[in-house]
């Protein structure tokens, strides 16, 4: 290596998770939207999105199981335990619907530091985190369960809209 040679560690490649609030019969649409106007808000391109996040129990959704394979990531589940991080945003209609001061701020902010406080739209919240370099998407919370086919699916719609 010759005299005045430098040498830089290339940077990371941001990673950006995007942590998501929704009613129930939410539109994927809906979803997929608010993520990319986030993504935009903060200067991120769509390739940078690794992943979405929600509440365990939105296991099964089929809004947020159609807006993560929309904007082709996956979408993990978090518990309520994960979730009990100060946001500083937080929201008295979710704690009163879960218990939690936040759903989507407290998702991002599992996965690392906080990029865009939460933003919403009639039924869907989003907030973005920029993932720690330690982060592991394999580590993250659980995977959501893909619906077996378009039957089980259907069953998992009607049931949410009954009572879930």
């Amino acid at each position: 290596m010759g005299q005045g040679t430098v040498h830089t560690i290339p940077a990371e490649p941001a990673r950006v998770l995007a942590g998501i609030g929704s009613r129930r019969l939410t539109d994927p649409q809906e979803i997929i939207a608010l993520v990319g106007q986030c993504l935009e808000e903060a200067g991120m391109p769509l390739a940078t999105l690794v992943a979405l996040a929600s509440h365990a129990r939105k296991a099964g959704d089929p809004a947020l199981l159609a807006a993560a394979d929309g904007l082709g990531v996956p979408l993990r589940l978090l518990d309520g335990h994960a979730l009990r991080a100060a946001v500083p945003t937080p929201s008295s209609v979710v704690e009163r619907h879960t218990g939690l001061p936040s759903i989507a701020e407290a998702c991002a902010l599992a996965a690392g530091t906080l990029l865009l406080p939460k933003r919403q739209t009639a039924r869907v919240t989003c907030a973005l985190a920029l993932c720690r370099p330690s982060w592991q998407l394999d580590r993250f919370g659980q995977p959501a369960p893909q619906p077996a086919n378009a039957a089980t699916q259907a069953s998992t719609s009607a049931t949410s809209r009954a009572g879930g």
